[in-house]
């Protein structure tokens, strides 16, 4: 057992300095859809004009080739309270295929199965093996 220097045995578990909880961060500018319209109503116009501007065939084309630009314009959709463009998903490539875990994963999964785990998969006796071999 520890003992300190006068003699007084020493604390087994002695206290931990708690840490304050970190501050959220001041957010200084309004989220939400269509804020920008509520906290400045004379940019409604400069929204409507990006409503036609996005409404055009050729914009409509280039953004349909152009996920990326579809993706930049959505913030500043947001901002006027407008529906943001959204890709077409008929020219998207496909994602790639999933690949399933390795055997080694697999076989790393087993060894850390919990008894609970052990039970939900082998019922409540746990897992067994055989005793008879074949």
């Amino acid at each position: 057992d520890a003992v300190s220097e006068d003699g007084t045995p020493l604390d087994p578990f002695p206290a931990r300095k708690t840490r304050a909880p970190p501050k959220r961060p001041l957010r200084l500018l309004p989220r939400g859809y269509g804020w920008l319209v509520r906290m400045a109503p004379e940019l409604v116009p400069y929204g409507i004009e990006l409503a036609h501007f996005l409404a055009q065939p050729d914009m409509l084309a280039l953004l349909a080739s152009s996920p990326r630009l579809c993706r930049a314009l959505r913030p500043l959709c947001r901002m006027f309270g407008l529906t943001p463009p959204t890709p077409s998903t008929a020219d998207a490539p496909d994602p790639p295929p999933r690949r399933g875990p390795s055997p080694a994963r697999l076989a790393a999964r087993r060894r850390r199965l919990s008894d609970a785990a052990a039970a939900r998969e082998h019922g409540p006796q746990g897992y067994r093996p055989s005793t008879f071999d074949r």
